[in-house]
């Protein structure tokens, strides 16, 4: 699914440069740059009163052995420029998955996660992570 993602949003840029409108989104040029896509990263932003963690890869089912996991404290997110493929949350959590769709706008959806689970994210969407309950 990512990858077929990823294609159709390339193919979308491609299409946009032809016409003559590459820099008419907002996300500005084309580019792929550790992980990135159009200047979109996976992020994760903690809007919750409990802290979460981050995770920097993701592997076939779930964390991939040896990645990275960053702390989030309330009101912290992954840096921007940065992609995050996924978070772990300590408690029972819901809130909102942002996705970046061509020709370029922002799709939202609701997700709700139970205690002590782990959830991926695409290179093309934030996280919000915004109310938990222990």
């Amino acid at each position: 699914m990512k990858r077929a993602l990823a294609a159709l949003g390339l193919s979308a840029a491609a299409l946009m440069a032809s016409a003559g409108m590459a820099n008419a989104a907002p996300a500005g040029d084309v580019e792929i740059q550790g992980g990135c896509k159009v200047n979109i990263c996976g992020s994760v932003m903690n809007e919750s009163s409990v802290y979460i963690y981050a995770i920097k890869d993701w592997g076939d089912d779930g964390p991939a052995p040896g990645t990275e996991w960053r702390y989030l404290a309330p009101g912290q997110e992954t840096p921007r420029d940065q992609d995050w493929d996924g978070f772990w949350v300590p408690c029972n959590a819901s809130g909102r998955l942002a996705a970046w769709l061509p020709p370029g706008y922002w799709a939202w959806k609701d997700f709700t996660l139970s205690a002590g689970w782990a959830m991926k994210i695409l290179t093309i969407e934030d996280a919000h992570v915004r109310h938990q309950s222990c």
